[in-house]
């Protein structure tokens, strides 16, 4: 696990340090469309629940997801998506193609903590344990692989995520 918190830090030395949200992680503007894509792949729809004011929803997104997203085909395993529970007026689509204020979907899937990373199938039902909050960030990535995995199977696809070796191949080591 060690070597695995190193290979992403390592990435991060090499990534473009991060600009506004929804830059590398996209934004959950429509939800129903994520769905509908990963339906096509067998994948999870995987949603990062984040707030600006969230230090420890930065470090998430600048130390584990974007040096993923930037550095590895990670998108083969899940549709990502970012939803800000803090941002007044902005607008989205839910999974039945609903328009809703976005700092609202958290709240009624029952999202309390911020950063929580939830996992959906393409209708919006909840297919994997939750990852709620941000404890020690070595183990983040490891919850990440084990929960899209979790996702994977209960989508009937056979194929499963090995962050190890998919930042290895990526790294060229």
């Amino acid at each position: 696990m060690k070597t695995l918190i190193t290979l992403i830090l390592s990435a991060v030395m090499l990534a473009p340090l991060p600009g506004k949200a929804g830059e590398v992680l996209p934004l959950a503007v429509d939800l129903q469309k994520a769905g509908t894509v990963a339906d096509k792949y067998q994948v999870p729809v995987v949603i990062f629940f984040t707030a600006t004011w969230c230090n420890y929803c930065k470090k998430l997104e600048e130390n584990i997801i974007t040096p993923l997203l930037e550095t590895t085909p990670i998108e083969q395993y899940a549709q990502f998506q970012q939803v800000l529970l803090d941002k007044d007026h902005w607008m989205m689509k839910d999974f039945a193609g609903n328009d809703i204020e976005m700092k609202t979907l958290g709240p009624k899937l029952g999202v309390v903590v911020a950063p929580t990373t939830l996992f959906f199938n393409s209708k919006g039902e909840q297919i994997a344990e939750p990852i709620i909050g941000l404890t020690l960030e070595e183990h983040y990535p490891g919850n990440l692989e084990k929960r899209i995995n979790q996702a994977l199977e209960k989508l009937g696809n056979p194929k499963r995520l090995d962050l190890y070796k998919l930042v290895e191949e990526s790294n060229g080591i």
